[in-house]
C-alpha cells in the first residue's frame, strides 16, 4: 500500500483495458453452450461482445491502446453489433487513441454512464485476516451465488431465470465468494489476467447493506490474489457511489473514468 499511481501512464491504463478485454473474452468463451449463445470479435486492439440486446455484458472495450484505430475496422465493428439488432455501446478509455475519439465525435453517440477505474497494488508482505463470514463458492454452488448477486443487482436490472444461467456460465473458471452467515446475503468474484486481479461481481441484499460485507469482500479477494502472485488489483464503480468509498478505504486509487457511449441503430429496429 502507499503507491501513488499516475493518472497519465497510458502503460498502465493499456495493461488494465488489455486485462478487462481479455476477461470479457474468457467470459464469453465460457457461455459457448448456451442456448442464446454469446458472440465475440476482436476489433482496434480490443473485443466486442454480444450477449443479447440490452445485456451489460454488451459492449466494446480496450478499442485503441495500441495506436491507430483504422475506420474501417471501427465501422465493421459497428456491424457487428447493428446485425444483432443491437446498439453500439463502447466503453471508452480517456487515454485511447485519438482515431477512436475522431470516429466517435463523427457519428451520433451518446454518453449512457461513467465508470471508474480504480487501482491498487498489492505488496507480497502484507498481512490479511481471515474475514468472518465471507466464503469461498464452490462448483455446485455457483447458480446459488449468481442468484444471490442477481438479486444484490435487482434495483438496475431485473431477475430471471435466463440472467442467472448466463451469470452462472460466464462466471466458471472465476473466483467467487459468499457472504453471509448462515445464509448468504451478497457476493462478489474475482477473474486473473497477466497478474492482475479484477475485481466485479460486488452485490448485497438491500436489506444487508450498511453491514460491512463489501469490505470484508473487498479484503478477503485482495488476500487471495497475493496468493496467487497478483501484483496488482483493480475494480470499476460508478463514481459516487458507495462501492467507490468501500474500494478507497482498501487502498484503491481512482487512475482514470470510462465512458461508455452508444450509437443506436433506426435500421436495426433501435430507435435513434
Amino acid at each position: 500500500m502507499g503507491h501513488i499511481f499516475s493518472s497519465a501512464d497510458l502503460t498502465l491504463a493499456a495493461r488494465l483495458e488489455a486485462a478487462d478485454a481479455a476477461n470479457v473474452l474468457r467470459m464469453a468463451q465460457a457461455t459457448a453452450g448456451e442456448p442464446d449463445g454469446v458472440a465475440v470479435e476482436p476489433f482496434a486492439g480490443g473485443v466486442a461482445v454480444f450477449a443479447g440486446s440490452g445485456s451489460p455484458m454488451t459492449h466494446a472495450m480496450g478499442l485503441g491502446m495500441h495506436g491507430n484505430a483504422p475506420e474501417p475496422e471501427l465501422e465493421r465493428m459497428e456491424a457487428f453489433f447493428r446485425d444483432r439488432g443491437s446498439p453500439c455501446v463502447i466503453d471508452l478509455c480517456p487515454m485511447a487513441d485519438v482515431s477512436v475519439i475522431a470516429f466517435i465525435q463523427s457519428r451520433p453517440y451518446r454518453v449512457i454512464e461513467f465508470n471508474n477505474v480504480m487501482v491498487r497494488r498489492i505488496e507480497p508482505a502484507e498481512i490479511f485476516e481471515p474475514e468472518k463470514g465471507v466464503r469461498p463458492v464452490r462448483d455446485g454452488d455457483l447458480p446459488s451465488w449468481s442468484r444471490v448477486v442477481s438479486e444484490g443487482f435487482s434495483e438496475y436490472m431485473p431477475v430471471s431465470e435466463q440472467a442467472i444461467s448466463l451469470m452462472s456460465s460466464m462466471c466458471k473458471g472465476a473466483h467467487c465468494w459468499f457472504a453471509g452467515d448462515p445464509e448468504p446475503v451478497g457476493g462478489a468474484l474475482m477473474a486473473v489476467q497477466e497478474n492482475i486481479a479484477l475485481f466485479s461481481g460486488d452485490a448485497t441484499l438491500v436489506t444487508a447493506r450498511r453491514q460491512g460485507w463489501q469490505g470484508r469482500l473487498i479484503r478477503e479477494r485482495l488476500a487471495a490474489a497475493q496468493r496467487l502472485g497478483c501484483q496488482l488489483a483493480s475494480a470499476t464503480v460508478l463514481p459516487g457511489s458507495a462501492s467507490h468509498r468501500n474500494y478507497e478505504r482498501a487502498g484503491f486509487q481512482l487512475v482514470y473514468m470510462r465512458v461508455n457511449v452508444m450509437h443506436a441503430f433506426a435500421d436495426a429496429g433501435q430507435a435513434v
